[in-house]
């Protein structure tokens, strides 16, 4: 799928986009049209380039001249492109990579937007293109929604629309089923919770990690010690992404990039080990959820501060009370199992904290 291939993708300034861009210019891959929404500040080209300065290198590969920052919105018709850049990239591209998304936890209409409408812009999109490209769509595992216990197949069926703890995995597990009833083949890769390990980026890193510095706030926080949360880093992922599109022909049309049951990490490990880094006097208590009571927590949520933290945090508590790991099989199959191994969170979170913890800690001190 990859050779020679000319690419559109989108969600470029993004941490996965960005870094499967990296590894596409030296794939021996044709032309990479990237699509990059401008800003009042800059345009898609500079964009571009401020992307690649936020990865391990901060400069552009040697092999980016295959490169092209292309404006555009995927929540416009024809993904907002001119009528000159539309013609080129309809006459000439065979593969489309669907990364763009709208993360936001709270932006409810930006979800619906991006994520939904989106999708539907892309299927037509794909629909006018002369080669009849093929289709990979970054999805989440998360869309399972609101499940519990378990350990979740790409097979298993993803809960509807108020069966989900917010907007964000409501969308992307509405935009599966528009890209499924639109009838174009497409594989559909599902990344668990990822991390931008290695990459030199405060805002990569704070994008997810920005609440752990909060919970030194707290004796006790509602956490399960034995619930299960599926991390990978963003290197993982694009390396599996990669790996099924030089493949000739995947087994499935559906991939969980995930940790697994196998390597997932669990909230009780992760706990202690923010205990040392931050050398923390008496241990964070976790309670289980169900015996958080309202007497606990106005026991451990007291101050103006605490209040505050607390209701930043609870956006998170669902996802990492779950308990949910997300099955690999699939793709240990299809790539070996050394190839769907991968360094525990621990190996690498103490170099994520560091971008994060200075910056916040002075926040939270005005």
């Amino acid at each position: 799928m990859l050779q020679g291939a000319n690419i559109l993708i989108t969600g470029v300034t993004g941490l996965i986009g960005g870094e499967l861009v990296r590894r596409l210019a030296s794939c021996g891959v044709g032309k990479v049209y990237c699509l990059i929404r401008p800003t009042a500040h800059a345009n898609a080209a500079d964009r571009l380039i401020e992307r690649f300065r936020r990865g391990r290198e901060r400069e552009l590969p040697r092999e980016a001249n295959a490169v092209e920052a292309v404006p555009g919105d995927v929540t416009a018709p024809r993904f907002g492109m001119s009528d000159a850049d539309a013609r080129r990239v309809a006459d000439s591209v065979d593969l489309v990579i669907h990364c763009a998304s709208e993360l936001s936890f709270i932006r409810d209409a930006s979800c619906r937007q991006t994520n939904i409408a989106g999708m539907h812009n892309l299927i037509n999109l794909v629909q006018e293109c002369r080669r009849a490209p093929g289709l990979v769509h970054i999805s989440t595992a998360t869309v399972c929604g609101d499940t519990r216990h378990r350990t979740w197949k790409e097979t298993d069926a993803t809960h509807h629309a108020d069966e989900h703890h917010n907007e964000y995995t409501r969308t992307k597990a509405a935009a599966e089923r528009v890209l499924r009833d639109s009838g174009l083949p497409a594989l559909v890769i599902r990344p668990s919770i990822v991390l931008s390990a290695e990459l030199p980026s405060e805002n990569f890193a704070k994008a997810i990690l920005w609440f752990l510095p909060l919970l030194n706030e707290f004796e006790a926080v509602p956490i399960d010690p034995a619930s299960r949360v599926d991390v990978v880093p963003v290197s993982f992922v694009v390396d599996a992404m990669i790996r099924l599109l030089e493949r000739p022909s995947p087994r499935y049309d559906c991939y969980h990039v995930s940790a697994g049951p196998q390597q997932v990490m669990r909230c009780g490990h992760v706990a202690r080990f923010l205990d040392e880094f931050h050398e923390r006097a008496n241990p964070l208590q976790l309670i289980r959820p169900e015996e958080w009571t309202p007497g606990i927590h106005r026991r451990y949520v007291q101050s103006a501060l605490q209040r505050k933290c607390f209701a930043t945090i609870r956006h998170y508590l669902p996802f990492l009370n779950m308990d949910v790991a997300y099955d690999n099989s699939r793709l240990r199959e299809e790539l070996g199992d050394e190839a769907a191994r991968i360094p525990h969170v621990t190996d690498y979170l103490a170099g994520l904290l560091r971008l994060v913890t200075p910056k916040l800690q002075l926040a939270l001190a005005r």
